[in-house]
């Protein structure tokens, strides 16, 4: 797995978790247990810290990134979304970040807080708990239903297993 010292800064991965080879991860990043972080994902923790919590999934070519002197925190049992970029954002537990979104320097996704795909959460704005965020710019649309939340634990297990699994069995049979 590719993971990068930066300026004497290491990468911290917790216990089984899966980071896919094609992923980087570059300086002060703390990645905890039981998560997927998948082709092509990026965290770039270069010039600050960057916290990615327990049974969270990254997935594929999704981008985490922070300026200097900030910080960008995803809680546990997040879902960040094929293609999703997060910088400087503050992502508590058990949200959604959708396909394609954004989230912008100093955005916050409250607990149980959902971003729909193609998103942009402007700089700063508050994506309150048990809320949907959608469109760009991002407006909170709706509540989280309880099917929606269903489907976000459902999914959340789901990557918690496919982890296992890839840890078990995934091969390059190039």
């Amino acid at each position: 797995m590719p993971l990068y010292e930066f300026d004497g800064r290491r990468p911290s991965i917790g216990a089984d978790t899966f980071v896919h080879p094609t992923a980087v991860i570059i300086g002060d990043a703390a990645i905890g247990s039981e998560c997927y972080i998948g082709a092509g994902a990026v965290i770039r923790a270069d010039f600050a810290r960057i916290v990615v919590g327990d049974m969270t999934s990254i997935q594929d070519n999704a981008v985490l990134h922070v300026t200097p002197g900030d910080r960008t925190d995803i809680g546990s049992k997040v879902i960040v979304a094929h293609g999703a970029i997060l910088h400087d954002a503050t992502v508590r537990d058990r949200c959604v970040i959708g396909i394609g979104a954004v989230l912008l320097p100093k955005a916050v996704c409250e607990e149980d807080a959902f971003v729909a795909a193609g998103a942009v959460v402007t700089p700063g704005m508050v994506v309150p708990s048990g809320k949907v965020a959608a469109g760009n710019p991002a407006k909170i649309v709706r509540d989280v239903s309880p099917e929606l939340e269903a489907w976000v634990r459902t999914g959340v297990e789901e990557y918690r297993m496919l982890t296992k699994t890839t840890l078990a069995t995934l091969k390059e049979i190039s």
